[in-house]
């Protein structure tokens, strides 16, 4: 038997396809179902981009309040601080106490004599009478 050569001609492409399947290959999903999927997962993956940079900026927003809070927490502690080491000055005491309150300084001032334990030369003389007693006041 001899093999008859014919001719190549190339397959039709309308044979391939059946009626009533318009935009399918031969793989069963058409390329228009693919663009489709394709098209809804990008913008899906925008949507993701869009909601996670709000919340970046919701955080960062709350970030820089709370700083702002603290700073100014930061000032009101100092200034605190000064008017309490204005109110403590011995010179602001003494002038209220003898401002406001009509006091005087002592003419001199007593100067006690430091006593240290152990030490033989100097010795105190115990209180007289009962310290104990409720007394009258």
């Amino acid at each position: 038997m001899t093999a008859v050569l014919r001719p190549f001609q190339p397959p039709n492409v309308a044979s391939q396809v059946e009626v009533g399947t318009v935009g399918q290959t031969r793989f069963g999903v058409g390329v228009g179902a693919v663009g489709v999927l394709a098209v809804v997962g990008f913008f899906a993956c925008l949507l993701l981009l869009a909601n996670f940079h709000v919340v970046v900026i919701s955080d960062q927003l709350e970030f820089d309040r709370l700083e702002g809070r603290l700073k100014s927490g930061l000032e009101q502690a100092q200034t605190l601080r000064n008017e309490v080491a204005r109110l403590e000055s011995p010179d602001r005491i003494l002038s209220a106490a003898e401002g406001r309150l009509g006091m005087e300084p002592p003419p001199e001032r007593l100067q006690l004599a430091l006593v240290v334990s152990g030490d033989g030369g100097v010795s105190l003389a115990p209180p007289s009478g009962d310290p104990f007693s409720g007394g009258s006041r």
